[in-house]
This record gives structure tokens, C-alpha cells and sequence, in this order.
């Protein structure tokens, strides 16, 4: 679907007055504390390198709810855990190899959630397609114990243009449901592309899922520089071989907890604006910018709410969802308790956080037309941190809250540049060196903003 886009374009004359704290009293104070001393980014650092990586079901998990909990608590704020099975996936032993030439190495890593090849491996030949139709066309009899290689390089053009999550989304498909529709056709085992925008031949993980109508086979993600070179000898006309090694397992599913912190509501508590990250990362790398930096955005902004005694007139509420990366377990667990409690329509809005830490753009909104005119013009704030950022409508601003604003909850999602995030998305490079202070504490500003604003004065 095409989107609108609304510039919420601010002049100088206009910024100016932003500062002034007649214009936007607490807001402005909650910017310049934040601008100005912001410990997001040692928050940050503690979950990434003390914890590290926090696979759903893992040490890492666990211990990232028990210190995120206990931390909260420490500044004073209302804390509460919230129960949630997650699946268990232990990465184990992954390799291959080109046995057609000369045995070279080839760098990958098992797509979250695959099945095991046998011990010794699968050894077949590669045959590489671009979409579901070839894949169709070549059928059983050309497939029937190959390995298939999907091979659809993100369009980098759209990433230049900012769009990044879109060339994201058009390649994402065939990580996701790749797998099942080669199944269907035979194929012993499936390769990809890394859904990537750029590499230093680290592989891109990320989660698969099995159509329980088609057996289960293993599925791996090659670094863009080796999908290349398989991608150039097919070219060639060459007869491709692989021997592909993975050693995951699936185990019984794991008790572990959504984190829920808030700043009740002065005249309405019972009505909620949720700001949320995810807790849960890939084990590749310790998650920085997918999603420990939303998670200390989060953290942060309750933080400097309840340090300068801010208390709007609505509950602010921040969310640390566990597993989004391999389930939304945590997403939904916390839609179904709302629901119970008969709480879902009194949330005003929700804000999710899981775009990485560059410098901040603008945000998604459900909000549309002249809703959304009216809204924008509020947020004149926003000017203090960067002089024009935009709203753009989109009826998807974010994974673990969409059960909300699929239940018509207005949502908003967090954009910062995203020229660089899939260069190091679902990585052994997703690593705190990534993430800037300054863009860091910028966006927790953004978000803090606009969470004040719409528990304070509504939609």
C-alpha cells in the first residue's frame, strides 16, 4: 500500500519557540534533561556487554528481565513481570562448503527455528531461484533433493532513497517461508541470501516458518559475498555442489516474562500510552540496535520522568516484550492479559521502538488525513532535537504492539535513519560500537516527547 507522507517541516521562527518553556512547559524539560544527560547509553551498555545476546529461552534472556526489573525498581518506578512461554532454538554446529570447487569455505548461519541436517551433513546440488514461479516451473522433478538458493539481493536503491524497510520486507519473504515452498517441491535443503544491505561476509540470521502441511527442512542464510559467488558460477553455467552442516535443536518451550514499568496517570491512570522495545535478541550478536537500544529508550524516558517528578494526566507504560525476534509470544501475551482485564480500548496510544539508534527521522502513525495534520502540528517540540521530522501514515508501526492497533489502538512507530541498520541487522556485528550516545539520547528525547505529549493532552 502506497503511504502518506506529512512533513512536519519547522522553521527556525518556530523552533525558537519551541524552547521556550511557556510553549511546551515539561515537554521542554523532559528534552533538555534528556539532551543534556541522558544515561540511555549506559543502560545500554550494561544489557549488551555484561548480559549480551538474549535468544528467547536462553541464560541471557533470563538474566535481561531480572536486571532491567531490578533497575526500574531502583529508580523508583512500578514494576511487574508478565508470564510468557517462548520457544527454546539452540543454535549448534553450522558450516559448508563448495565440494564442486576446490572445497571452499562458505560463511552462513541457521535461519532461526531450522531443523537439523543429518550429522554428516547434506551434500547436494544447488540450484538457485529468484521467485516462487521458477521455483514452480522448475517443479519435483528438477528439485527433488537439491539444495535451493533463493537468491534476491535487497534493492539497494530503495535503501539509498530511505526506504530501507521496504527492500527489506520484498527480500524477507523467502528467509521466511522459503523453506516450505521449496518442501513442497522436494528440496532436501534451502540456502539464501542474507537479507542484507551491506556485508563484511558476516551472515544475516533471522526466523523461518515451517507450513506444518510440508515436511521440515533445514534452512540457512550464506553471506551476501558467498551467495554472490554461488550466484556467479550458476551464472556461468557451472555445476554447483554444497555440503551444508547444521546442528540446531528445538527444545521444550521456556517460562520467561514480559517487563512492565509505568508512571500512573494523575486525573485518568486507567487510561495507558505504552512505549515499547524488545527485550529478546538474536545470539548472534549482543542485539545493541536490534532491539537494546528501544529497550533503553524505554527505560530511559521513565527514568527522567520519575527523576524530575513529571506525572502527566495518563499512565505512561513502558513494555520490554520478550520474543519478538522468534515468536511475538511476548506481544501477544500482553495483548491477551489486556484484553482480560478489559483494558485493551483504554489505551490511547502506543509507541514501539525497534528500528536501531541513528540519529531519529520521524515516526509511523496509524493516524491519518487531517487527524493526523492536527496532531503534527502539536509536536513543534520535536524542532528542539531535529529541525524537520516527519509522520508518515502506515498502518503497521510495529511487531509486538500490532495485536493493539490491529484492535484499532492508534500506534506509532519509531523511525531513525535507517540507511545503515540492515548492515548489521540479525549480525555478529549488532554490537554496542554501533550505537552513538548522541543519536541515542536524541531518540530517547523523540520518544519521550511525544509519550508525554499524548498522555498529557490525549489524542
Amino acid at each position: 500500500m502506497r503511504t502518506t507522507i506529512v512533513i512536519l517541516a519547522l522553521t527556525v521562527a518556530t523552533a525558537v519557540r519551541a524552547q521556550s518553556p511557556a510553549a511546551n512547559g515539561d515537554a521542554n524539560r523532559i528534552v533538555d534533561t534528556i539532551l543534556a544527560g541522558s544515561r540511555g547509553y549506559e543502560t545500554l551498555a550494561y544489557l549488551t556487554d555484561n548480559i549480551g545476546p538474549r535468544l528467547s529461552g536462553s541464560k541471557g534472556a533470563e538474566l535481561a528481565v531480572r536486571w532491567t526489573s531490578k533497575q526500574l525498581r531502583d529508580w523508583g518506578l512500578e514494576v511487574r513481570t508478565e508470564k510468557v512461554m517462548v520457544p527454546h532454538w539452540v543454535r549448534g554446529e553450522e558450516r559448508g562448503r563448495l565440494v564442486s570447487h576446490n572445497d571452499q569455505k562458505l560463511v552462513l548461519t541457521a535461519l532461526g527455528g531450522s531443523v537439523a541436517t543429518p550429522p554428516s551433513g547434506i551434500t547436494a546440488d544447488v540450484v538457485e531461484v529468484t521467485s516462487y514461479d521458477e521455483l514452480a516451473k522448475l517443479g519435483r522433478e528438477k528439485l527433488k533433493g537439491k539444495i535451493v538458493f533463493f537468491y534476491h539481493p535487497m534493492d539497494l536503491k530503495l535503501v539509498a532513497s530511505g526506504r530501507a524497510f521496504e527492500a527489506y520486507r520484498l527480500a524477507v519473504e523467502f528467509r521466511g517461508n522459503g523453506p516450505s515452498r521449496a518442501a513442497e517441491y522436494g528440496a532436501a535443503a534451502v540456502v539464501i541470501r542474507s537479507v542484507a544491505s551491506a556485508s563484511l561476509r558476516t551472515p544475516h540470521t533471522g526466523a523461518l516458518r515451517y507450513d506444518e502441511k510440508q515436511p521440515k527442512i533445514p534452512g540457512a542464510a550464506l553471506t551476501t559475498e558467498d551467495a554472490d559467488l554461488v550466484h556467479r558460477l550458476i551464472a556461468k553455467g557451472e555445476r554447483v555442489r554444497m555440503q551444508l552442516v547444521l546442528t540446531p535443536r528445538s527444545l521444550p518451550d521456556v517460562e520467561s516474562s514480559n517487563v512492565i514499568a509505568e508512571i500512573r496517570g494523575s486525573e485518568h491512570p486507567e487510561q495507558i500510552v505504552l512505549i515499547g522495545g524488545h527485550l529478546d535478541s538474536w545470539d548472534l550478536g549482543t542485539g545493541a540496535i536490534d532491539d537494546g537500544s528501544g529497550v533503553s529508550m524505554v527505560m530511559e524516558t521513565l527514568r527522567t520522568l520519575k527523576e524530575l517528578g513529571i506525572q502527566p494526566k495518563r499512565t505512561i507504560r513502558g513494555v520490554l516484550f520478550m520474543n519478538e525476534e522468534n515468536g511475538l509470544r511476548g506481544g501477544h501475551a500482553y495483548f491477551d492479559a489486556a484484553s482480560a482485564r478489559e483494558e485493551v480500548q483504554k489505551h490511547v496510544a502506543v509507541i514501539e521502538t525497534d528500528a536501531g539508534a541513528a540519529p531519529p527521522v520521524g515516526f509511523t502513525s496509524t493516524l491519518e488525513g487531517k487527524e493526523l495534520d492536527a496532531f503534527k502540528k502539536r509536536m513543534t517540540v520535536l524542532g528542539r532535537i531535529v529541525p524537520a521530522m516527519y509522520f508518515e501514515s502506515s498502518k503497521h508501526t510495529g511487531a509486538d504492539t500490532s495485536p493493539l492497533t490491529d484492535a484499532g489502538v492508534p500506534g506509532f512507530g519509531f523511525v531513525p535513519d535507517p540507511l545503515h541498520y540492515f548492515d548489521f541487522h540479525h549480525t555478529p556485528a549488532d554490537t554496542l560500537d554501533k550505537v552513538d550516545p548522541k543519536a541515542l539520547a536524541q531518540d530517547t528525547a523523540a520518544i519521550a516527547a511525544l509519550a508525554y505529549e499524548l498522555a498529557q493532552n490525549g489524542l
